[in-house]
């Protein structure tokens, strides 16, 4: 499990803790099921008294591949399986019906109220008014063909995982030092050696594959020439811009809004203050004494205190920060003049007004533009909050996209074909359209063509669009005809792969009795590629190099190994020559470091172990023939 947590998806796959329906919804990712399609309610394993059934493991399978899709990771079921996804999967169901069984047995239960609760304040199911709303709810679920009924149940199972493992890794972590050193002085140690490169174009890859041979290795190897599932979206935007012009406001609005406004435009003053207060007269007596010929807030600070500071404020707000009784003080005392000690409340008060402006009223002309613009700007926001309302309540009446565009008087535009990147692959130079992002997004997350249209917010101006979709091109390899001189290339580039290894390989027990990397290299025929390469390196310092350095700090003195070389380059080959140990235990920054990076990962293997003695304790029964069964099934049709 902590091995394929390195993987490009396995991160995505292991949900070890938590149930992944909830995990998807609470991060405002909804994501879909689908029918059983195929699958049966075999029993894959059976948890105290629950069953793991094969439809409920390719449900969960395909939300993950489809999620996976949309984030632009087109993972095939080869792929999937050959990572053990299907192995994770079954685990993780089994460890959260593990978890419930042991919950019930415990005396834990998950009332309706706390779900309620859940779904109430999930920010998926928000409305534009900010509130819960029961129509998004409704319809989210429906989009993604999952009922009230399921949904609470992986919340319920979400709710017993997070009372459970949060418990078993809850408070701070600590380890001895005596424990840590051993792991701190790894930091430290030091490896020296030599590697040459075994490279591809060094060896001789044979003739051009006949036409028989070139098939059968494009079939083989079909993931490689994959293109992503793509789609095609229709989208109308609805812009405040557009929206702008019939929302713009009359005279009598100016006037109204000015009349309402008549305190703000009416002659006032603003003062600036400033104030120390004091628990007791006699800090503030000798505050003020001190004031008087000097600073306030140098005063303050001799007594050990701060001057709270007012710039340009009117009566009301200076009212609102402090009191009234201060500000009617404040706004009647002389410009310059040190007031105080006095008396307001339990506190000691001493201030001093720096700076007294008098502020002339403002006529209608004066203000008529701001007016105008902030008049505009609200009807503006609400003739857009009304279309958008407008669109949604027609769109969950059963409008289809054309009669929704149409009924708001919207113009309806269509994407290029597009990863869910956001990729046209007919032109793989051009860069994504960042306009589109949100739009493809939404696209990507519809289930199927004839879906319902979905409103979706793509600016913070309140800009919106409804988007549909249109086409969906599965993931498929590039036809053989189109890129035959590519998988020509990729064949021979193989074939000399192969004979890099083997070359490589004869040249491991040459190094280890001693022969030279140069020599080594020489009678394994490599003639072309960079000279052998010597290093030296602590443990410490190898985070983001070569693949070969890490490799030369998981090898034994005085031995040789290969690893293959990214992009198909050739192989490494790897002579360690000394390991150099150091003891960290007197190094404090070592031993930080050390603790930094392991006392995080105490929580998590507290969980693991827990998790695990959980499954002991309630019966878990695999019916691994069913499990070989499914497996072969998936190998053979995928998901469905």
């Amino acid at each position: 499990m902590r091995n394929i947590t390195k993987s490009r998806f396995g991160l995505v796959v292991v949900f070890v803790f938590l149930a992944i329906i909830a995990i998807a919804f609470a991060a405002g990712d909804i994501t879909g099921l689908r029918p059983n399609g195929g699958g049966t309610s075999a029993a894959l394993a059976k948890v105290g008294g629950t069953s793991v059934t094969e439809s409920e493991v390719r449900e969960r399978i395909d939300r993950f591949l489809r999620g996976a899709a949309r984030e632009g990771q087109n993972i095939t079921m080869e792929q999937f399986l050959a990572q053990g996804g299907l192995e994770l999967t079954l685990d993780e169901m089994i460890n959260s019906a593990a978890m419930v069984e042991f919950a019930n047995k415990s005396g834990m239960q998950v009332s309706k109220k706390l779900i309620d609760g859940d779904i109430a304040s999930n920010p998926a199911f928000i409305g534009f008014d900010g509130k819960f709303s029961q129509k998004t709810f409704e319809d989210l679920l429906q989009q993604n063909r999952l009922s009230p009924a399921v949904f609470r149940e992986g919340l319920t199972k979400e709710k017993y995982g997070t009372w459970l493992v949060n418990r078993s890794a809850l408070g701070t972590p600590t380890m001895p030092d005596g424990v840590l050193a051993p792991y701190a002085s790894l930091l430290l140690e030091r490896r020296a050696g030599i590697v040459g490169l075994v490279s591809t174009v060094a060896m001789d890859p044979g003739a051009d594959p006949d036409e028989k041979t070139l098939t059968a290795y494009y079939a083989a190897n079909r993931a490689r020439y994959l293109v992503p599932e793509q789609r095609v979206m229709r989208y109308a935007v609805i812009r405040p811009e557009a929206l702008k012009a019939q929302s713009a406001a009359t005279e009598a609005e100016i006037a109204e809004q000015y009349k309402k406004d008549a305190a703000k435009y009416a002659a006032t003053e603003k003062r600036s203050v400033e104030m120390v207060t004091a628990l007791d007269q006699a800090t503030a007596t000798t505050i003020a004494n001190a004031a008087k010929s000097g600073a306030l807030d140098a005063a303050a600070r001799a007594s050990g205190l701060e001057a709270r500071k007012f710039d340009a404020v009117e009566k009301a707000a200076l009212a609102r920060d402090v009191s009234t009784p201060f500000a009617e003080a404040a706004f009647t005392a002389q410009q310059g003049q040190l007031v105080g000690p006095a008396k307001v409340g339990a506190s000691w008060i001493v201030y001093r007004v720096s700076k007294v402006e008098k502020v002339a009223a403002r006529s209608l002309d004066q203000v008529r533009a701001a007016i105008a613009e902030e008049v505009t700007s609200r009807k503006t926001a609400q003739a857009l909050a009304d279309t958008r309302q407008a669109i949604e309540d027609g769109v969950g009446d059963g409008k289809t996209f054309d009669e929704a565009v149409k009924d708001a008087k919207l113009t309806a535009e269509r994407t290029p074909q597009l990863t869910a990147q956001g990729i046209d692959v007919t032109k793989p130079e051009a860069k994504p359209d960042p306009n589109l992002a949100l739009i493809v997004r939404t696209g990507f997350a519809l289930a199927a063509v004839g879906d319902e249209p979905q409103l979706v917010q793509i600016s913070p101006d309140g800009a919106a669009a409804l988007v549909a979709l249109e086409k969906v091109v599965p993931a498929a390899p590039k036809p053989l005809a189109d890129i035959r001189a590519q998988v020509n290339k990729d064949y021979l580039v193989d074939q000399a792969l192969k004979k890099a290894r083997a070359a490589a390989t004869g040249m491991i027990a040459k190094l280890e009795k001693g022969m030279p990397m140069a020599q080594a290299l020489a009678e394994a025929g490599v003639k072309k590629g960079p000279p052998p390469k010597p290093f030296d390196f602590k443990r410490s310092e190898t985070p983001g190099k070569e693949n070969f350095i890490q490799m030369a700090f998981a090898m034994a003195p005085k031995k040789a190994k290969l690893v293959e070389a990214p992009g198909r380059v050739g192989y490494y080959v790897v002579y360690l020559d000394t390991v150099e140990e150091h003891d960290a235990s007197k190094d404090p920054v070592t031993m930080g470091q050390a603790k930094a990076g392991i006392v995080p990962q105490i929580g998590p293997e507290y969980a693991r172990q827990f998790i695990r003695a959980i499954r002991g304790a309630v019966k878990v029964t695999r019916n691994e023939g069913a499990i070989k069964r499914l497996r072969d099934d998936l190998a053979r049709t995928g998901v469905r």
